[in-house]
């Protein structure tokens, strides 16, 4: 998939909670490969995920994590 296909993308939690959309993607440059997707969930909150957390990817992505999970997994990583 091309990554302007990926920006902009609705990401939707494990309970169908609406999280936000894909703003920008982390690419490592030595390799090729997606490190992180980055998720904007509002003024100035912003989400990253790894590729192992995406769950289905189609019109809209569907991540491993509900809203309320995300927010503590930011925590212990942030």
């Amino acid at each position: 998939m091309l990554v302007k296909k990926l920006l902009g993308k609705e990401v939707i939690g494990s309970h169908g909670d609406k999280i936000g959309k894909v703003s920008d993607i982390d690419i490592d440059l030595f390799s090729g490969k997606i490190k992180t997707i980055i998720i904007g969930a509002g003024i100035g909150k912003k989400y990253k995920i790894k590729l192992d957390d995406i769950v289905t990817t189609g019109d809209t992505m569907i991540i491993r994590f509900n809203t309320e999970e995300l927010a503590k997994k930011s925590k212990k990583s942030g």
